[in-house]
């Protein structure tokens, strides 16, 4: 199992495009992506069609993605470049000094979602909390981030274990952009491609007019003449069709 935003990096996919394809807006993903709360069932499962894996392929909870590294202005860099041979001169008088040795950092203790998440996976799994404080010979509030992040990969492998044998013999859906109807594939791309006015007229007698940016199986991702996006269900759609005659 991986991390949501390892998988979305991986499909070279931004935020925005997995909200459009997915329908889950773009700042709960970035929740997930940062471990502030776990992925619920219905939601792994909506990424998992987006990204086309499993949906056991991708953590529950996520480790936080590690920060972006900071590149240095031309401004900077020219001038460390004119300093560096002054630099290099004066380290080579002075003798270096012998470095401190460094106390380990305390353990952190584990993050509330941490816990939180590990007390609905023993839920899923249909074991006790004091059965396994008894195991482990301490409480979860009582655990490191780093024991409660070992033992949520463990359960969450228990857990794909038992998903595994409960769906065996069941009829999956197809993930694969196949699934959408050959015809509308064709039509959708080539429309996006051309950049074609579309208008879309939903079931509530509506109207939305714009641009095809993205489209799935099951929403279609218009931009709009003010520049904002808007994502249709295609159960919501009446009917679309182009604004101009093809040339």
């Amino acid at each position: 199992m991986e991390n949501l935003w390892v998988i979305r990096r991986r499909k070279r996919m931004t935020v925005s495009a997995l909200a459009a394809k997915s329908g889950v807006p773009a700042d709960l993903i970035r929740e997930y992506e940062r471990g502030q709360r776990p992925i619920p069932t219905e939601h792994l499962e909506r990424f998992a069609r987006a990204l086309y894996v499993d949906p056991w392929d991708i953590n529950t909870l996520s480790d936080a993605p590690p920060p972006p590294i900071r590149q240095p202005t031309q401004k900077q860099a020219t001038t460390a470049k004119r300093e560096a041979p002054a630099k290099a001169e004066k380290a080579k008088r002075k003798p270096k000094p012998k470095p401190k040795p460094k106390a380990p950092p305390p353990p952190q203790p584990a993050r509330p979602s941490q816990i939180e998440h590990l007390r609905g996976l023993l839920k899923h799994l249909r074991r006790s909390e004091e059965e396994l404080t008894a195991q482990l010979g301490k409480s979860l509030e009582e655990l490191t981030r780093r024991e409660a992040s070992a033992l949520l990969a463990q359960l969450q492998r228990e857990v794909k274990t038992v998903d595994r044998k409960a769906t065996l013999g069941k009829r999956r859906r197809p993930y694969l952009p196949e699934s959408v109807d050959e015809f509308e594939l064709r039509y959708l791309t080539a429309r996006q491609q051309s950049g074609d006015e579309m208008l879309f007229r939903l079931f509530d007698g509506s109207e939305v007019r714009g641009r095809v940016v993205g489209f799935g199986p099951y929403a279609i991702t218009v931009g709009q003449a003010d520049g904002t996006e808007i994502t249709l269900n295609k159960l919501a759609i009446a009917y679309y069709q182009t604004m101009r005659e093809p040339t």
